[in-house]
């Protein structure tokens, strides 16, 4: 004799089995739902990615293909590279030390023509240049030397007081002797001196020099203190 039970469905999606202890769900149906939920969640967030790397790409590489232009000097005068050598001499400084364009090469140098007894534009070159020293930073060569336009005021005392007023320190050299040799360097550098009515005048320039020793910018007067520190670093390579 075949005995059949019936199962009853419930509204729960169990099945009730004699006695009315209801049986759980099926649990491959949901199984199968899980793994098709990871599938859509996995292929949602390749798509995510995709979108985002597309979105950088279309962002950054136009900015990576664009060519930067070179940074250019913006001194005054302009010269070419190894076109214009700097005119070479030897003088000494107010520690009483030879210096030359030659000891100094490998370094940028701003090379400009002052005088402690100075109340005009001297004062302020030497701030300039001061200040270009200290943005500039012991780490870029870069020396400052002044020729002096009147030896017999320029004295290490005179020279020393003068450099701390104006913030000149480190790589600085104040060329004053022999004075027989100082109104050649003048001429070499078309800086005029002249002496009227017991008063001096002079030409205010300032040049830099590459590392190479040639002149490649010339600024007259008192430039902006940013323009001097941009060609510095440019003829230093930093």
């Amino acid at each position: 004799m075949r005995v059949v039970i019936d199962l009853l469905p419930t509204t729960l999606g169990g099945y009730t089995e004699p006695g009315g202890r209801i049986l759980p769900p099926a649990t491959m149906a949901s199984l199968r739902l899980t793994q098709r939920q990871w599938r859509i969640y996995l292929a949602l967030w390749l798509v995510a990615v995709a979108i985002l790397i597309g979105t950088l790409v279309g962002v950054l590489l136009p900015r990576l293909l664009v060519s930067h232009p070179a940074p250019t000097l913006s001194g005054g005068l302009v010269m070419p590279p190894n076109s214009v050598p700097a005119p070479d001499f030897a003088l000494q400084d107010q520690r009483g030390a030879t210096i030359s364009l030659a000891t100094l090469r490998g370094r940028v140098v701003a090379i400009t023509f002052l005088d402690t007894k100075c109340l005009d534009l001297c004062p302020l070159q030497a701030s300039l240049l001061g200040r270009v020293q200290t943005d500039v930073g012991s780490h870029v060569p870069f020396s400052v030397v002044v020729v002096s336009v009147r030896p017999d005021a320029d004295t290490p005392t005179t020279i020393a007081t003068f450099a701390t007023a104006h913030g000149l320190s480190g790589n600085f050299y104040w060329l004053s002797r022999p004075k027989a040799l100082l109104s050649g360097v003048w001429n070499a550098y078309g800086v005029g001196v002249q002496v009227a009515n017991g008063d001096l005048a002079h030409s205010s320039v300032i040049y830099l020099i590459d590392r190479n020793g040639f002149e490649r910018v010339g600024f007259a007067d008192v430039p902006q203190s940013g323009a001097v520190e941009n060609d510095v670093r440019i003829l230093a390579g930093t």
